[in-house]
């Protein structure tokens, strides 16, 4: 079982409405999730479900990053929207899925997550994704240390 985690792209610092929730890309935001969807294309994602917070910037990180297939197969749900690494742990147990996953999300909860799976720093970046491999095939059984990263990707290196 594959664990995909994605930080969204980069985002203006304020938005319209005045809310952190909906905040829109910024330029650098755009070019990296341009450079995120190349490599994105490079995995194999046919047998993976799609969870994405919510927030516009992750919404918007997706719908460039992502195929269009992908993009519609996606379920948006405002509980992942800056989430703890414990709640987003719990999320992933709960689905109780033997399909892999990918999930879109907001720092500091993505990279402590992707830390505490794989028991080493992870800081995740604007638009940078980290794939997680864990021995066996239900993902209700994901926990401390049992995951070993197999891909890391950054748009800015």
């Amino acid at each position: 079982m594959i664990l995909h985690l994605i930080r969204h792209a980069n985002a203006m610092i304020k938005s319209t409405s005045g809310k952190d929730f909906d905040r829109t890309l910024s330029v650098k935001g755009r070019v990296e999730a341009k450079l995120l969807q190349t490599f994105v294309n490079t995995i194999e994602l046919f047998n993976t479900d799609i969870y994405i917070s919510s927030s516009q910037r992750t919404m918007e990180t997706s719908s460039i990053a992502l195929t269009n297939e992908l993009f519609s197969n996606a379920v948006y749900l405002d509980e992942l929207y800056l989430t703890s690494s414990d709640r987003l742990l719990k999320f992933i147990n709960e689905l109780n899925t033997e399909k892999d996953i990918l999930l879109i999300g907001h720092n500091e909860g993505i990279s402590a997550l992707a830390s505490y799976l794989t028991n080493q720093y992870v800081g995740l970046g604007t638009a940078n994704y980290v794939g997680i491999d864990f021995p066996f095939i239900n993902s209700k059984l994901i926990s401390n240390g049992n995951g070993t990263i197999i891909r890391f990707f950054e748009p800015n290196s």
